[in-house]
């Protein structure tokens, strides 16, 4: 099964990366490197991970990589990892 990276998860990760270069190159190639090999690991056992508990479809999944959550939906013949995000993201949308 092929792990298409949509547009949305790219603009995010390219984002998190550019913050996480401010401060230490080195640590940015790291996360980058290690976040795409996680989604690519994805084809060999996509339902490894929970079922994302704001969709009630068993086929949108989450990862939990270094604090971060790779929200992803199993399609009939690819992965679509979809998203990036991490709590702080929702603080201020639901006044947390």
């Amino acid at each position: 099964m092929n792990v298409k990276l949509q547009s949305s998860f790219i603009a995010k990760l390219r984002f998190v990366i550019e913050k996480i270069a401010e401060d230490k190159k080195s640590a940015a190639h790291t996360f980058r490197r290690d976040i795409l090999r996680e989604c690519q690991s994805l084809s060999d056992f996509p339902y490894r991970c929970r079922r994302f508990i704001h969709y009630n479809d068993d086929n949108i999944r989450d990862m939990i990589f270094k604090g971060w959550t790779v929200i992803y939906k199993i399609m009939d013949d690819e992965i679509k990892v979809f998203a990036l995000t991490k709590y702080e993201d929702y603080k201020d949308e639901y006044n947390l």
